[in-house]
């Protein structure tokens, strides 16, 4: 008899998930992460910073201590450290020791956070891991200073890759926000019949009366048959970012919707930094590979020759390298897949793929795609 040898799945299925988890992957997003990180750390600490420097501080108020061994500092090594980390954040934001500078921003955070139970919220608690990610990756490679200078003095770069383990769990926490937060509401009987949102409504009804709102929209904003549909609207929103966000094909639709999900917070509701910090972590989403896209432009072309400066200026992620093509050629992208985009479409796919442009330019895109009889497609 033969002996036939039988590949343990266990140890398959755990060989599998070891690759991925430390397979090397492009950093480019995190890196773009920290300067975006930056300023919403320096908005959160600053009041807590400028509080501390006119003399008041978390003990002159209510307090609950998160645990009872917990270091509480003297009043000055207090300030102090509120004031180191104030100036950390425009260090990590420019990028002049950033490693360092990201590591000192995440300890004060983590510390102010449990110096009482009263601080502990979840938008804080979302910077705070986030802030971890980016500690424990090499988001100082690109985008910064120190990569400026180190090219300055013609050193070679650094590698800009590195395994993708904390990457990946950030991109879990990240759709654990919106699946947590979906879920809760979704078995909650208050938040699914409507009786919380049209409860905030009423409460601030005063407020609404001073905006621009007009009337009919405050009025309806009122209804309370309204908020038995928008409640479930906003749970169906909620649970379609936490399950989109993991599929390329649904991805895109994902992160315009989420987008627009924040800024609907931002306007009505009180959240501290945390609407600034979940749309600043979709660029997390960015498929981990640097210059994966080539966009050739005619130079002799005032419009192309723009266009190619936008790609220089805007292209944070790095989806695209440009190069030169014949004259009288028309704009051309040349997709990771090798699909080619010319003329128009091909315009849109640039912008639709630049961060500062691709809320705006995402559903252009998707008209153009629905319009088109066909798409021309080259084999590489």
């Amino acid at each position: 008899m033969t002996a036939t040898a039988t590949r343990p799945v266990a140890a398959d299925g755990l060989g599998r998930v070891d690759e991925l988890l430390g397979r090397p992957v492009s950093m480019r997003a995190m890196a773009l992460l920290r300067v975006l990180v930056g300023p919403i750390a320096f908005v959160h600490l600053r009041p807590f910073a400028a509080d501390a420097w006119r003399g008041r501080i978390y003990r002159d108020s209510f307090i609950q201590p998160y645990a009872s061994w917990y270091p509480d500092l003297p009043r000055p090594l207090y300030t102090a450290v509120l004031t180191l980390g104030v100036v950390a954040t425009v260090a990590m934001t420019v990028g002049v020791k950033a490693r360092a500078a990201t590591v000192v921003v995440w300890g004060v955070v983590v510390y102010h956070l449990f110096l009482s139970s009263t601080h502990v919220h979840s938008n804080r608690a979302y910077l705070a891991i986030v802030l971890t990610a980016l500690a424990l990756t090499p988001c100082d490679r690109e985008l910064s200073f120190d990569a400026w200078w180190r090219a300055r003095r013609g050193r070679p770069p650094r590698p800009t890759a590195s395994p993708g383990w904390p990457l990946w769990l950030l991109r879990f926490e990240a759709a654990t926000v919106y699946g947590a937060s979906g879920l809760s509401k979704l078995l909650d009987p208050e938040w699914f019949s409507g009786t919380v949102t049209w409860d905030r409504v009423v409460r601030s009804r005063p407020l609404l009366l001073e905006s621009p709102l007009p009337r009919w929209a405050i009025d309806m904003l009122s209804e309370r048959s309204f908020h038995t549909v928008a409640a479930k609207a906003i749970i169906a929103t909620e649970l379609f970012i936490a399950v989109g966000l993991w599929s390329q094909r649904t991805r895109l639709v994902a992160v315009w919707i989420a987008v627009c999900f924040h800024v609907a917070i931002q306007v009505s509701a009180s959240v501290e930094v945390f609407s600034y910090l979940a749309v600043a972590a979709l660029v997390i989403w960015a498929v981990p590979v640097s210059r994966d896209r080539t966009l050739v432009v005619d130079r002799t072309d005032r419009a192309q020759a723009a266009l190619a400066g936008t790609v220089r200026s805007l292209d944070w992620l790095a989806r695209f390298r440009v190069e030169d093509g014949p004259p009288g050629s028309p704009p051309t992208v040349v997709d990771r897949d090798g699909r080619v985009e010319r003329g128009g479409p091909a315009v849109a796919l640039v912008v639709s793929r630049l961060p500062l442009t691709a809320w705006f330019a995402l559903p252009v895109r998707a008209v153009l795609r629905a319009t088109r009889s066909h798409r021309p497609t080259v084999t590489l």
